[in-house]
């Protein structure tokens, strides 16, 4: 079984054989009088996902990483410190599929990227192993209040700006036209080219890609 993982545009180069999903709740248990305990269901909270991961020092056959096979463990170990400075959210992506190409399951999950802890051991040789935690991220909407005072002195709120923070919503799948690339696809079905490679991987095609006209592109 073909087995991919992505945390943003990194490849993970060898994927964790198990990964943790943790669903939280955020149900509300309260006394009710003559009643007891009773259980308020309320919308589920942010999903934790962890899992371990080796990062190669030597040249290994079951290296999945499609363009990123000679990239070492510190070429990863970077990637991870710049995700943690730079505090965006970015999509985890893993793509399980069949030897014959039929997809099994794809895991797309907007997250930040919460703690990882290195640890090398010299009895396992030169490569490093990474403990990962993600938090789902939900995108939201915030609203920018600008405040004046009325002839009295008397404070009035007005919204002045509704900014969105969701993405595109992708469509299932995308024909692909004269002269179009993945990377232009992606952007326009997304509205970044953050998840290409995993995309790329889900199709079976080489970044870049050189597409055919009327290849129809599986987007999620």
């Amino acid at each position: 079984m073909a087995y991919y993982m992505f945390m943003g545009s990194m490849q993970i180069p060898i994927p964790s054989p198990a990964i943790s999903l943790r669903v939280n709740g955020n149900n509300e248990t309260v006394n009710l009088l003559n009643k007891g305990e009773v259980n308020i269901i309320k919308t589920a909270g942010l999903s934790d996902i962890s899992f371990k991961i080796m990062l190669p020092n030597a040249n290994y056959p079951f290296n999945e990483s499609l363009i990123f096979k000679s990239k070492k463990a510190k070429y990863y170990l970077d990637a991870l410190e710049k995700m943690k400075i730079n505090r965006q959210p970015f999509q985890f992506i893993v793509v399980r599929m069949k030897p014959n190409g039929t997809m099994l399951q794809m895991t797309n999950m907007k997250c930040t990227l919460e703690d990882y802890q290195v640890d090398e051991d010299a009895e396992e040789g030169f490569d490093a192993f990474v403990d990962i935690s993600l938090k789902q991220w939900r995108d939201y909407g915030t609203k920018k209040i600008k405040l004046e005072t009325d002839s009295e002195g008397n404070v009035k709120g007005t919204v002045e700006q509704n900014r969105d923070t969701g993405g595109k919503v992708a469509a299932q799948t995308v024909k692909a036209s004269q002269g179009t690339t993945l990377q232009r696809i992606v952007k326009e079905q997304f509205g970044n080219t953050n998840n290409v490679f995993a995309i790329a991987s889900l199709n079976k095609v080489a970044v870049p890609a050189a597409l055919t006209v009327g290849q129809v592109l599986k987007m999620r």
